[in-house]
C-alpha cells in the first residue's frame, strides 16, 4: 500500500497542529516514509503548495521535491479524461459550480484519483475530505473514490498504519533537523 497525499495533508498541519516551529517530527516522518516508498504525492499537489508563501513551500521544494510524482504519464491523462467525463455525467447530483471546480486543471483532486486509477500499485489517497453522499456543492475525493473502488483515509489513519510515534522519531529528528533551514 502506497499512501498518496492530498494538498490538505500538507497545508492543514503546516498551518495548525504540526507547524514547522514545533512539529518537525511529523515532517521528518513524511520524508522518511517517502524515502522508503510508503508515501508520495503529485506534481499537481506541489503546484497547490507553491501558491502558498510559507515554510511549507520551502520544505516541499527543498526536502520533499523528489516525492511529488509526475502526472504527465499517458495512462494518468487517460484516466483524468475519464474522470472529467464522469464529472460531467453527475450534473443530476452535483451543482454546475461543483463540477466546474472539480474539472479545473489546477485542482489536484482529480489528478490524485486518476493517478491511483492508472497504476497497478495499490494506492490509498490520504485526505481530510470526508465521504458525504448528500453533498452537492463540492465533489469530495472520497465520494469519487467510492464510485471507482479506490481506498481513502485521513491523516490520522495513515499515521497509525505507518506507526508514527514521537519517541521513534527522536533519532530521525536529529538526522533531519540539522538539514532544515527554513525561513
Amino acid at each position: 500500500m502506497i499512501y498518496l497525499l492530498d494538498s490538505n495533508i500538507f497545508i492543514t498541519p503546516a498551518n495548525t497542529f504540526y507547524r514547522f516551529a514545533f512539529g518537525m517530527n511529523f515532517w521528518n516522518f513524511l520524508v522518511d516514509k517517502a524515502e522508503n516508498g510508503k508515501l508520495a504525492s503529485l506534481d499537481k499537489v506541489k503546484e497547490e503548495i507553491n501558491r502558498c508563501e510559507n515554510n511549507l513551500k520551502e520544505w516541499a521544494n527543498n526536502y520533499f521535491s523528489n516525492y511529488f510524482l509526475n502526472t504527465k504519464d499517458p495512462k494518468v491523462i487517460q484516466k483524468y479524461s475519464e474522470l472529467m467525463r464522469w464529472a460531467e455525467s453527475k450534473n443530476n447530483h452535483y451543482t454546475r459550480n461543483a463540477i466546474d471546480e472539480f474539472m479545473k486543471e489546477d485542482n489536484a483532486d482529480p489528478w490524485l484519483i486518476a493517478f491511483a486509477l492508472s497504476k497497478k500499485e495499490n494506492y490509498k489517497i490520504v485526505t481530510f475530505e470526508k465521504f458525504n453522499k448528500d453533498q452537492k456543492n463540492r465533489i469530495p475525493i472520497p465520494n469519487v473514490c467510492k464510485e471507482f473502488n479506490l481506498y481513502t483515509c485521513d491523516l490520522y489513519q495513515m499515521l497509525k498504519d505507518l506507526n508514527f510515534k514521537e519517541v521513534y522519531y527522536e533519532t530521525l529528528s536529529t538526522k533531519y533537523s540539522r538539514e532544515y533551514k527554513l525561513g
